[in-house]
């Protein structure tokens, strides 16, 4: 199937308290050719570490004209959705391990032009939302390559496979791998239906971050083809 690969670069990995330095970033990623930011918002209830709440969230909409990729790894979303809507988000996810009402939610995060977006950690097996998956009331599956709440860890064996697992149950559906993501396994990633790539430590540490990001890519932009 031939897709085009974007790149979600997660703020989390640079000194996204320091405003002028978040602004420096989201300029360097948007030259770098990325479409999307990836800003995972944690709560220290649904995983241990504390980020950011809405407020980062709109603050950055007025900085960039990169769509903002929102991850809640929090407690009870269906209590904050409507925050990030209103902030700006452009994908708002959410965990499958505590939204009560997934269906629900995905379809109400919808109602408000929003793409909604269902994330499986890794000790959650695919066939959990093989439903979701059925009746496409998902536009985004993250499938989580580490353990939620920090980055920089490494990538857990078995996440490649799960990604191929979400492609064989939906064709169309955009699959994002969040964590562990490098240059040494972003081709297998893609090979197996990724066409997310969230990357923080691989991008922030690079020395060039627009090659490391078409590298990440794997192959040209080309416009077109998908809408985000």
């Amino acid at each position: 199937m031939f897709k085009i690969i974007r790149i979600s670069p997660s703020i989390i990995a640079t000194d996204y308290k320091n405003e002028d330095n978040l602004k420096s970033t989201l300029r360097t990623l948007e030259k770098a050719g990325c479409q999307l930011v990836h800003l995972d918002v944690m709560d220290g209830k649904f995983v241990k570490n504390i980020t950011f709440d809405e407020k980062l969230v709109d603050f950055i909409k007025g900085q960039t004209t990169m769509l903002l990729d929102v991850h809640l790894m929090v407690e009870h979303p269906e209590e904050e959705v409507d925050k990030y809507i209103k902030a700006g988000a452009d994908i708002l996810t959410v965990h499958y391990e505590n939204t009560p009402n997934l269906a629900e939610v995905l379809k109400y995060i919808r109602s408000k032009n929003v793409l909604a977006g269902v994330a499986i950690s890794p000790s959650t097996p695919v066939i959990k939302i093989k439903d979701i998956l059925a009746e496409d009331l998902a536009d985004v599956v993250i499938v989580m390559g580490v353990r939620p709440g920090a980055t920089g860890q490494t990538f857990i064996p078995g996440s490649a496979e799960k990604v191929a697992e979400v492609r064989e149950l939906n064709k169309n559906v955009f699959i994002s791998i969040d964590g562990g993501v490098n240059l040494k396994n972003a081709k297998i990633l893609r090979k197996l239906g990724a066409n997310i790539l969230v990357s923080g430590k691989t991008i922030f540490a690079s020395k060039n971050i627009k090659k490391t990001v078409k590298a990440l890519k794997g192959r040209p932009f080309i416009r077109g083809i998908y809408s985000l």
